[in-house]
């Protein structure tokens, strides 16, 4: 292992394609989930609210695949829309019927799209984890919109030894790849306070302009921020390839 090597922290089975680019690559990493996602099963009236719809927003893929468990895509009429490019594929996939989602994806985003904005009267329903912005919510609801939050499933954080793990990480990772602002906060929660430096000297590879602005907030310089596409994988490994070819 070397001084050179990147941390990933992608949940486990969101990372298997991931890591088996950067092994066929031959690029050195660590490994460590520090979150786990655990479906919620959705009872009677959610289901009534999903075949009900106007419109259905998708904020994340674990909202998708968890849903996904749980019903036959058959059941749900309502356009579909997907607050990122990874969670649009993936609904996509499993409907297989047109997926919209904005250049933009964040809440922010969503409430800029054309068919978000004469939704007076409509019954919306946002497929989400146990908690998050209330932008989109707020937003559609001064536009006359009548929304309801369906639980897939929530989020746990896995317990660690953080003095452990960043006395094995100072000697080795050189750049963090993070996939939602709640992993990186938990990174920064994890590690003791004599390890918050140290993360704020490492490089960091964010998938969101949201994620950027929230790590400039925890004190890292925007000149350690590489800034993938989105969150798929070919965008991970693009961002990757970018941080080998101009800070090494």
């Amino acid at each position: 292992m070397t001084a050179h090597s990147l941390l990933i922290t992608r949940p486990a089975g969101k990372a298997d394609g991931l890591l088996a680019s950067l092994d066929q690559l031959g690029y050195q990493y660590l490994y460590q989930p520090l979150i786990a996602t655990q479906l919620v099963p959705i009872k009677a009236k959610e289901q009534q609210w999903l075949q009900q719809a106007d419109q259905l927003i998708f904020v994340s893929v674990s909202a998708v695949t968890s849903l996904q468990q749980q019903l036959d895509a058959s059941t749900l009429a309502a356009p579909l829309r997907a607050v990122g490019h990874t969670t649009a594929t993936v609904l996509q996939q499993w409907t297989g019927r047109e997926v919209l989602y904005p250049d933009d994806q964040r809440s922010e985003g969503v409430l800029s799209m054309p068919c978000m904005q004469q939704v007076d009267g409509q019954n919306i329903v946002i497929v989400r984890g146990q908690s998050g912005r209330e932008l989109m919510k707020q937003g559609l609801q001064q536009r006359g919109a009548r929304v309801r939050y369906v639980q897939s499933y929530h989020r746990l954080p896995i317990e660690l030894d953080g003095c452990a793990l960043y006395a094995l990480w100072q000697q080795q990772v050189s750049c963090i790849l993070v996939t939602s602002e709640e992993i990186m906060r938990r990174l920064f929660s994890l590690l003791p306070v004599e390890g918050h430096d140290w993360l704020r000297s490492r490089y960091w590879i964010l998938v969101s302009p949201r994620m950027h602005d929230a790590a400039l907030t925890l004190g890292i310089p925007v000149s350690k921020i590489i800034l993938a596409d989105n969150a798929n994988d070919s965008a991970l490994m693009a961002a990757i390839g970018h941080y080998k070819r101009g800070y090494l």
